[in-house]
């Protein structure tokens, strides 16, 4: 059985040293928020690429299903945002909404720095600023692929609407500015050795002090 990446066993150095520790990184709402919205965009993304490409069109014989499934992911993940928000007692969602939507001099010179490479990595809090950036391009994302697939079903449920507006060519638009960020967003949770342990506090919701120290040096780990 293989390790989850991240996850892989000790090595003989590790096992000589002292046991890590761990802090918490994300609460139970903000790992449902997250898993929420990646099983949801997952699952439009992959339903909506087996109605749009030629090479699924056998599999896409009975587009009403894939039709089905497409909305109901849609409709599942606002249904659930509401309810997560709204059992959102002690504000967690809002104080992350909040953190994320911060951006200081830290991280304009660290998205300069990930493009460049060159010098020292500018320290970052909790969330470094392409995580913010991210985060913001995706829930941007989701606003538009909701208001235009509310157009495209209105187009082919009602003559007045049909033909008036361009809501399929921005579906299309959105879905290929998504496909590289969720192509990208994989490599760096499950391949890039440095930043894959994020993933164990996505999963668990913790992750090595040392390893939070030496990523999120702004973090304070011990709120």
């Amino acid at each position: 059985m293989t390790s989850m990446p991240g996850w892989a066993g000790p090595t003989a150095t590790e096992r000589h040293s002292p046991r890590p520790v761990y802090v918490r990184r994300f609460w139970p709402e903000e790992r449902s928020l997250h898993w929420l919205l990646a099983v949801t965009f997952l699952l439009m993304l992959a339903t909506g690429l087996v109605l749009y490409l030629p090479a699924f069109a056998q599999l896409a014989a009975n587009r009403r299903l894939w039709k089905s499934i497409h909305l109901g992911a849609a409709i599942a993940f606002w249904a659930g945002l509401v309810v997560l928000l709204a059992s959102d007692t002690h504000g967690r969602l809002r104080r992350t909404a909040r953190e994320v939507d911060r951006f200081d001099d830290d991280d304009v010179r660290w998205l300069r720095w990930a493009v460049a490479r060159r010098g020292l990595e500018p320290p970052q809090g909790r969330f470094n600023a392409g995580q913010k950036l991210n985060t913001a391009i995706v829930f941007g994302l989701m606003v538009v692929f909701s208001a235009s697939g509310v157009l495209m079903y209105l187009q082919e449920t009602d003559a007045a609407v049909r033909g008036k507006t361009s809501a399929i060519l921005v579906h299309d638009i959105a879905t290929w500015v998504a496909v590289p960020l969720i192509v990208g967003h994989l490599y760096l949770v499950l391949v890039n050795p440095s930043t894959r342990h994020s993933l164990r506090g996505m999963v668990l919701g913790t992750v090595r002090r040392d390893w939070a120290r030496r990523h999120h040096p702004k973090w304070d780990t011990t709120e």
